[in-house]
Formats: structure tokens, C-alpha cells, sequence
């Protein structure tokens, strides 16, 4: 009998080991473990978003009557609206954006045979956009056709005679977006904008010229679709 035992012992020994490596290799493999990548920003698509910034131009004006040359330069704030559209290939994004925005006074000249104030009633640029993508920010070139609207307030110290007079030009400029969530992405840009001189016409004056050179800095929100 202690024999019999002894050999179920041996056999139970010999074999518990094997029978426990079968059963781990018939246990189902665990699942494969997902290759995890860094999130890329999708910059394809409509936006359309607001912008504020600060612009000063530098010019002069020149009262065709008296033949004499009048400082048109200072600085003020503009605000408006804009809308585009993005292309992405790699990192490359190719675009088109046009903004629309209106300036506060610019221009506050009391010089002796001046007196008069300058704004812009109505300014918009339509323009190329070509970035390189680095995940979710944007560095990018602009460039394209402007126009703007201007009022010159004669004589604002007596009668008050406000002259209007469009003018076009181009502009080029450069900027930063950067994505805060998928659909909202903030911005800072710089446009530099040259624009024809006009005539300033009444039956009170006739005065030539315009905003010259408009530099301008702008930061805006935009909302993606």
C-alpha cells in the first residue's frame, strides 16, 4: 500500500507542473495593446471669427486751393469681422481670408490751416494665406487687395464738413493662430497696407490724399466649422 502511495505521489509530482503550463497556454491572450499617437489638428475648412487691433497711418493731405501739404498721421483702433477658408496638405495649409472692419478717429490735426479729422469708415482686404502647420499652431504670410472708405472732418472747430472719398490699394502682412479646442483658435497679425491717394471734393474744399501707408496689429477669435 505505502507503495501505491509512494507512486501516486511521484506521478502527481511529475505531472501537476506540466498540466499547469498546458492550462496558462490555453488561457486566452490578453488584448493587444493600441499604439497610442500624439493628436493632429485638422486645419481644413470654414471659420469665421471677429478681430480688434490698433493702426496708424502716415500721409499728408493737400488742399488743392491753396496748394499747401497738411500732416495726415496718428494712431486709433479698428474692429471688425472676418471669414476664410483652409486647405491642409501635410504641414503645409494654403488658404483665402477676407475681413471687414470700420476705425475709430485717427487723425486729430489743429495745424493753422488744417483743422480737420480723419477716420475710416469702412476697410476690408481680401487675401492669400500660406502656412506651415506645426500640430495645433499656425505660422503663416498673407497677402492680397484692399480697400477703405475714409472721412475727413473739415474744420471741426467751426462748421463741420465731412468728405468722403474711396480708396484702393494692397497689403501683406504675417501672423501666429494656434487651436484651443476644435473649433476655437485665436490669433495676432500684422498687415501693412498702401493705399492710393483720392480726392476730398465739396463745394466748401478740394483736398488730395488719403492714409498713405496703414500699419496695423490684430488679435481676433475665430470659430471653425
Amino acid at each position: 500500500m505505502k507503495k501505491h502511495l509512494f507512486l501516486l505521489a511521484f506521478a502527481a509530482a511529475t505531472f501537476l507542473p506540466a498540466a499547469a503550463t498546458l492550462a496558462a497556454d490555453l488561457d486566452p491572450p490578453p488584448p493587444p495593446v493600441e499604439q497610442l499617437r500624439p493628436a493632429s489638428y485638422d486645419w481644413t475648412g470654414l471659420y469665421v471669427g471677429g478681430w480688434v487691433g490698433m493702426t496708424c497711418i502716415d500721409s499728408t493731405v493737400t488742399n488743392t486751393t491753396t496748394s499747401l501739404d497738411y500732416l495726415n498721421a496718428g494712431c486709433g483702433f479698428k474692429g471688425g469681422a472676418l471669414a476664410g477658408y483652409n486647405y491642409q496638405i501635410d504641414n503645409m495649409v494654403f488658404g483665402f481670408e477676407g475681413d471687414w472692419g470700420m476705425s475709430g478717429n485717427i487723425v486729430s490735426n489743429t495745424q493753422v490751416g488744417a483743422d480737420f479729422e480723419y477716420e475710416m469708415n469702412d476697410i476690408a482686404t481680401a487675401r492669400l494665406r500660406l502656412g506651415y502647420a506645426m500640430d495645433d499652431t499656425l505660422f503663416f504670410v498673407t497677402g492680397g487687395g484692399a480697400w477703405a472708405r475714409a472721412t475727413l472732418t473739415d474744420n471741426v472747430s467751426t462748421t463741420a464738413t465731412e468728405l468722403q472719398a474711396d480708396h484702393w490699394g494692397w497689403t501683406v502682412g504675417g501672423g501666429i493662430e494656434h487651436a484651443v479646442t476644435d473649433r476655437l483658435r485665436v490669433k495676432m497679425d500684422y498687415l501693412y497696407t498702401k493705399f492710393q491717394d483720392a480726392d476730398y471734393t465739396d463745394a466748401c474744399c478740394d483736398i488730395h490724399g488719403g492714409p498713405g501707408v496703414d500699419q496695423e496689429v490684430r488679435v481676433g477669435a475665430i470659430f471653425a466649422f
